[in-house]
């Protein structure tokens, strides 16, 4: 939001572009406007919301139901009882020194 600029993955608007020119494009440039005129806010409160009915027509929806096995890498961990697929985001935040537990064992996830 910073950089005013916003990023589209380019399979999934290839596998999905009616979907992301009516609901994902809007989506987004409504947190983009809603950065730029409104600074920090919740990231679907009632300034989204608003911007997503009032100008772009639309329904304020924050998910959506694209396929992204084919695009989405995980990174394998593990602790004293189980495997896990982690995404990228909590990878990375390991990385920087995060820590997850496993909720079963309680042992900390370690990579594979």
């Amino acid at each position: 939001m910073q950089q005013n600029r916003l990023n589209f993955h380019p399979i999934l608007y290839r596998e999905n572009t009616s979907a992301f020119l009516d609901d994902v494009v809007p989506h987004e440039v409504s947190h983009l406007l809603v950065w730029t005129l409104f600074g920090r806010v919740q990231p679907h409160g009632k300034e989204w919301q608003s911007m997503m009915i009032d100008v772009f027509g639309r329904k304020p929806d924050a998910t959506h139901q694209f396929d992204i096995k084919g695009v989405t890498r995980t990174f394998e961990y593990h602790c004293n009882c189980d495997t896990y697929a982690l995404s990228i985001r909590r990878h990375n935040n390991i990385l920087r020194g995060a820590q997850y537990r496993c909720k079963k064992c309680s042992a900390l996830l370690q990579m594979a």
